[in-house]
């Protein structure tokens, strides 16, 4: 059976999900506290695949309505299933129910006691219902929760092993460890009943009363061992390659005593232990280990939910796992929370399921990968955002001539004249030149990761005190042997920033109103004056407080008004000469 949809309702931060459609995988989005967690435990509790966490507790009732579910005669359902049955089951289905008319969907639901409902498509005779409703929940694909993964040690005392894997009552973590340890020896080729037999050979504390024939045997056994381990080192490292990009590693298993060792050594031949490598490399061989294995040899008809997996990876390094995630997903349909940009493909964004909290604290779950205050909200979709945005620089500077501005505003200001001008025809642009916008704290490493080892780009700076300040250190520094990359606005006249080479009726009729209601309907534009300083003065005298961005807000609406009126303005001809001479200047 194939998971298509899950509904989610009644369950600790959610009263209704509504339908959430799932694939082979399926990408939860949110920020932390959204409620990603708890709709991944809700699915979990259908139908755990460990009969150990088939437990519904008090603590999964929505808290807002717990009087009112416990005071109820009957439990309500919390989560919802509606599934795909493929050709095995209908061949099941068929062979033991021969007189039902066949169906290939189903839902199942559970509520809060326990209870399953299952609901078919199709007629069923009373005397057959609860056979056919306990046929399919035995058939339904069981689900395995993942939130803690077991980091590897470097070295691992095996009669430590051995006794832990025949004990109980550990903590979380212990277990969890314990089964990378338990995977890790079976990736070796050792089982624990080996360790169990060979354990008062290989670590006998009294050698020196050992008779030649067990000296022997010991000696061949603990080279049986040695092989093992160096066949399983060359696998490994095999492997390993193929799914992590960040670097060529090859992995040594070693005797030391009676401690097994993890060995890693780098491309540059730093051969260390395993315990002294990243923690994000320990995490991902660790992860690797668990679900080559687990998913090659225990997952069968399950269905896997990993929380917030990789956290501890590098963004490359999580582009790795996702990779990995797509190979396990051919075997187990898998759903994996995150709020990182980096494990959301832009390939794969039909994919993507964000969660965000509503207004009363309730979460909810969209489709939509869009802004709208009725069905998302900003910070639940940043990951998204962010996927895309870093997938559109890529191809945006691929191949341009990007050229460095301090704010929103310039850039703007500087994409309008370059639309103008070369939509009017008046004026051809050399390069597809990108305005970046950076900061006065960015721009120096920005500028140089956009050179890409070539020449700098250039930098367009205003003539205010910060900007001179900015200049000084850039052609001292970086810009020591490119000082004519780096261009003021006061080269094309007496201007101080960009906005006194807009026409400043323009900015009346684009952003007067809101000019107005930062400042008041008092204030006129004095088209002798430098427009920026004019402003900053009228809010000092008044003592107003402008918006930080209030620039920034100007220059949108600008831009907006020069898309909408394009066939209706005109530009002077000695403002137009001014602008191409400006656009000349910083992308030749």
């Amino acid at each position: 059976m194939k998971l298509k949809l899950f509904r989610v309702q009644n369950f600790r931060s959610f009263l209704d999900s509504g339908w959430i459609n799932c694939q082979d995988i399926t990408a939860i989005a949110g920020v932390n506290e959204a409620g990603k967690s708890n709709l991944l435990k809700a699915l979990w509790k259908l139908k755990p695949a460990f009969q150990s966490d088939n437990k519904i507790s008090h603590s999964d009732l929505p808290r807002d309505r717990f009087n009112e579910i416990m005071d109820s005669e009957q439990m309500p359902v919390f989560v919802s299933a509606r599934f795909k049955l493929e050709p095995r089951d209908l061949g099941m289905l068929k062979k033991y129910f021969p007189m039902i008319k066949p169906f290939d969907t189903c839902i199942v639901s559970r509520t809060l006691c326990g209870k399953y409902i299952v609901e078919v498509p199709v007629n069923v005779p009373d005397e057959q219902k609860i056979k056919l409703h306990n046929f399919i929940v035995k058939i339904m694909p069981g689900f395995i929760y993942y939130s803690n993964y077991g980091n590897l040690d470097s070295n691992i005392y095996l009669p430590q092993m051995l006794a832990k894997f025949n004990k109980s009552g550990v903590n979380a973590l212990s277990t969890s460890k314990r089964r990378t340890i338990k995977l890790l020896l079976m990736y070796v080729g050792i089982t624990p009943e080996m360790l169990k037999q060979d354990i008062p050979l290989l670590f006998s504390e009294n050698k020196t009363n050992m008779s030649a024939k067990d000296m022997a045997l010991l000696v061949k056994r603990k080279q049986e061992y040695q092989d093992l381990f160096d066949k399983a080192g060359k696998k490994l490292s095999y492997e390993f390659s193929q799914i992590w990009h960040q670097g060529s590693y090859k992995f040594e298993f070693t005797f030391e005593g009676d401690v097994l060792r993890i060995w890693v050594t780098d491309d540059k031949g730093n051969r260390a232990p395993l315990e002294e490598r990243s923690v994000g490399m320990q995490w991902f061989l660790s992860f690797f280990l668990v679900f080559s294995l687990e998913s090659k040899y225990f997952y069968t008809n399950t269905i896997l939910l990993l929380d917030e997996s990789g956290m501890t990876l590098h963004s490359l390094a999580q582009q790795d796992l996702v990779r990995f995630l797509e190979r396990l997903a051919k075997d187990n349909q898998l759903i994996y929370s995150t709020h990182s940009s980096f494990m959301l493909p832009t390939k794969h964004l039909n994919r993507t399921k964000v969660v965000f909290k509503d207004d009363v604290g309730h979460s909810v779950v969209t489709n939509e990968l869009k802004l709208n205050s009725e069905r998302s909200n900003e910070a639940s979709l940043y990951p998204v955002q962010s996927a895309v945005g870093i997938e559109i620089s890529k191809s945006i500077l691929n191949g341009c001539k990007p050229v460095i501005v301090l704010s929103e505003s310039n850039q703007n200001y500087l994409a309008t004249i370059k639309n103008y001008l070369t939509g009017k025809g008046k004026f051809r642009v050399p390069n597809d030149v990108v305005f970046v916008s950076t900061g006065e704290n960015g721009l120096d490493g920005v500028a140089q990761i956009l050179s890409e080892g070539k020449e700098l780009p250039t930098v367009f700076l205003s003539n205010d005190e910060a900007s001179k300040k900015i200049r000084d250190y850039l052609v001292n520094h970086a810009y020591k042997n490119n000082t004519n990359r780096v261009v003021s606005i006061r080269n094309f006249g007496y201007y101080e920033t960009i906005e006194d080479i807009i026409p400043y009726e323009i900015i009346a009729k684009a952003a007067g109103k809101y000019i107005a209601s930062i400042l008041d309907a008092k204030f006129e534009i004095d088209t002798q004056e430098h427009f920026v300083i004019q402003l900053t003065s009228y809010a000092n005298k008044k003592n107003y407080n402008l918006p930080a961005n209030y620039l920034d807000e100007i220059s949108a609406r600008v831009k907006r008004y020069f898309i909408k009126n394009f066939d209706s303005i005109k530009i002077s001809r000695p403002l137009r000469k001014v602008w191409e001479k400006l656009l000349t200047t910083i992308v030749e």
